[in-house]
C-alpha cells in the first residue's frame, strides 16, 4: 500500500467508476482495476460491489477512505515542509479565473503576493467557466476564481468580491438622458454583451425576461473592451461590469446603472471538495482575503 494506490482508491471511491477514475488519473482502466484488486488482497476484504449503476463501496471501503484521507494529507504536509525548508525551491500554483478577474485585482495584487511568498509562482490563466470546471474536476487546477452559481455539493468556496453590471452607451444616445435604467428600457435596442459560453448568460437572459426585456443581441463576445468600443461608436448599448466600463470608457461615453440592485456578479475562490489544499494554496487564499479586505475596498 502506497500513496499512489491510496490516491487511485479514493478516485474510484469518489467517482464509482473504473473508467472515469482511469481517465482522471491518466491511467488505463486495467491498471486501476489491478490496483483495487491488489488493495483488496492486501486487506483481505472486498472494497467495492459492482452494480448496474457502477461501483458501490462496501463498509470496508468507507473505513479505508477515512484513513486514506488522513494518510494522503500527511504526505502533502511532509512535502510542503521540505519545500518550505528550501530557499531555492519554487512551487507553482495553478489558478484559472473567469474573465477580467485579474484586471479587477490589479497587477499590484500579484506583486504583493510575490513579495510575501517569493518561492511561489502563479500560473494564472483566464477561461470561460465551463472549461474551468472541467479542469477543476480533473485536478488540473489548484484554485479557480468563479462566479455564482456554484455547485456547493462538489466544490468548496470562499467569497472574494462583488461588482455591479451597468449599461454603456455614447453620450448622445437617448438612454444617456436617464440616470438609472430599467431592463425594459433596452427593448428594440441592439446590445453588446458577454456570450453564452459563460455560465451566467442564461441566468441573465432569464433576469432580462422577468424585467420585460427581450434582448436584441448584436454582438456576443468575450472581449469587454470590444463591448465598450461598440457603445462608444454608438453601434450598440453595451452591458458589462462597472469597473470594466470605467476602464475602457472615454469622455464621450455614458455609464448608467440598472435599477435592479441584485444585477451583480459575485466572485469566489473555488476548489474541489475532496481536494487537500497545499500550504501554498492556503497562503494564496489567505492573501486574497487580506487583499480584498484591505486593498480593493479602497478603490
Amino acid at each position: 500500500m502506497n500513496e499512489r494506490n491510496l490516491l487511485c482508491f479514493i478516485t474510484v471511491y469518489r467517482l464509482g467508476n473504473i473508467h472515469r477514475a482511469a481517465e482522471e488519473l491518466y491511467l488505463s482502466a486495467q491498471a486501476v482495476s489491478k490496483i483495487i484488486n491488489r488493495l483488496e488482497q492486501e486487506l483481505g476484504e472486498p472494497l467495492f460491489i459492482r452494480t448496474r449503476d457502477g461501483l458501490c463501496p462496501t463498509p470496508f471501503a468507507d473505513q479505508l477512505k477515512e484513513r486514506a484521507d488522513i494518510i494522503l494529507d500527511q504526505y502533502v504536509k511532509i512535502r510542503e515542509d521540505f519545500l518550505d525548508c528550501s530557499e531555492h525551491k519554487v512551487v507553482v500554483l495553478r489558478i484559472a479565473s473567469t474573465y477580467a478577474v485579474l484586471k479587477y485585482l490589479t497587477l499590484d495584487f500579484l506583486k504583493g503576493f510575490y513579495d510575501k511568498y517569493p518561492n511561489v509562482r502563479l500560473n494564472f490563466v483566464e477561461y470561460p467557466e465551463y472549461p474551468i470546471y472541467e479542469m477543476l474536476k480533473k485536478g488540473r487546477l489548484d484554485l479557480a476564481f468563479l462566479p455564482d452559481p456554484i455547485d456547493v455539493s462538489r466544490f468548496e468556496l470562499r467569497f472574494c468580491f462583488c461588482h455591479k453590471y451597468c449599461a454603456v452607451m455614447h453620450e448622445n444616445h437617448p438612454l444617456a438622458k436617464k440616470k438609472v435604467l430599467e431592463f425594459k428600457d433596452l427593448n428594440n435596442i441592439p446590445l453588446a454583451l458577454k456570450g453564452r459560453e459563460y455560465a451566467f448568460f442564461p441566468a441573465n437572459i432569464s433576469r432580462f425576461a422577468k424585467g420585460g426585456l427581450i434582448p436584441e443581441i448584436r454582438i456576443e463576445t468575450s472581449d469587454d473592451s470590444l463591448i465598450v468600443e461598440a457603445a462608444k461608436k454608438d453601434w450598440c448599448v453595451g452591458i458589462t461590469a462597472d469597473y470594466l466600463a470605467r476602464e475602457y470608457a472615454d469622455d464621450h461615453t455614458a455609464i448608467r446603472p440598472f435599477s435592479d440592485e441584485t444585477f451583480v456578479r459575485n466572485i469566489f475562490l473555488v476548489w474541489r471538495k475532496e481536494q487537500k489544499l497545499t500550504r501554498s494554496a492556503e497562503c494564496f487564499i489567505g492573501y486574497t482575503k487580506e487583499w480584498v479586505e484591505n486593498g480593493i475596498n479602497k478603490k
